[in-house]
């Protein structure tokens, strides 16, 4: 909302932000409205990071969860469920409660190896946990307790008593958030003459293609008409698909435009990125379908 904030800012761009009476008087002026928004990871301001699990609460009109979680309406159940699994008990930490009913766990970004970063839903890969989770690590936000939501009218709440700070994650949990991938089947023989799957022309220009937009998407500010911009870029990835189905796969799109979407700052954020995705790769899918037929 405010000029200047980005990384590419410079000292004195960034001046305004560090100066109480200037951020006081957005706060309680012209933004007194708008949420305060944490970036998850770790930053230049920011050394330790965070991660937060973001457990959702299931909607009336979503699609059924997997047998294995039919019983859950809400992730917070699945979260449950996961625990019991590996033995632990629910992670104690700084929580915040949600407009809609949901929760969301503050950790600390692990002191060793590589950042956890973002993931939405379930999904086979690391970081992802399960259905109606959401995870926010490095290159995502979150939105911050105390913030308003003028929906339902409540605000986002602290549920964890004063002075609470965000702990380490359990180990079961990071775990699970470092997981290797399952292994792939074994593929069958190939002709000595016939490229390997990973080496051909196709599926490099489609790993490209996905990194390539994936830094741009991320590169975007305000002013870029950023949801039009992911949405175009779905569109792209989605007429690209039947070049390379084992690269571009729908969950390896929708998961690098939406950690994109999020650091860039989509305006609607999380909830408004997906639609641009979603619909955004229907409509590739469909194009390049019509042009067949």
């Amino acid at each position: 909302m405010v000029g200047g904030f980005g990384r590419t800012a410079t000292a004195e761009d960034m001046a305004p932000f560090f100066d109480p009476d200037q951020v006081r008087a957005w706060w309680t002026g012209r933004y007194r409205r708008a949420h305060v928004g944490l970036l998850t990871g770790r930053s230049r301001f920011d050394h330790r990071g965070l991660v937060v699990i973001d457990l959702d609460m299931l909607k009336p009109d979503a699609a059924p969860l997997p047998e294995e979680f039919a019983y859950a309406s809400s992730g917070a159940d699945v979260l449950e469920h996961l625990a019991a699994e590996a033995g632990a008990d629910w992670p104690d930490t700084y929580t915040v409660l949600t407009p809609s009913g949901g929760v969301h766990l503050y950790f600390e970004q692990p002191a060793d190896g590589p950042l956890i970063g973002c993931a939405t839903g379930a999904g086979t890969t690391a970081p992802h946990l399960g259905p109606l989770i959401d995870v926010r690590g490095h290159g995502g936000l979150v939105i911050a307790g105390g913030s308003y939501s003028p929906v339902q009218e409540i605000p986002y709440r602290r549920a964890s008593p004063p002075g609470s700070r965000p702990v380490p994650l359990p180990p079961w949990l990071l775990a699970m958030l470092r997981r290797p991938a399952p292994a792939a089947p074994a593929a069958a023989p190939r002709p000595a003459s016939a490229p390997t799957a990973a080496g051909t022309r196709a599926e490099r220009y489609a790993e490209a293609a996905l990194r390539n937009t994936e830094q741009t998407i991320r590169a975007l500010r305000e002013g870029d008409d950023r949801r039009n911009k992911v949405y175009s870029a779905a569109i792209r990835l989605g007429e690209l698909h039947h070049t390379a189905p084992d690269i571009l796969t729908e969950a390896a799109v929708h998961d690098a435009l939406m950690t994109a979407a999020v650091a860039c700052g989509i305006k609607g954020g999380e909830s408004q990125a997906e639609k641009c995705i979603t619909n955004g790769w229907a409509r590739g899918l469909r194009s390049t379908a019509a042009g067949a037929a």
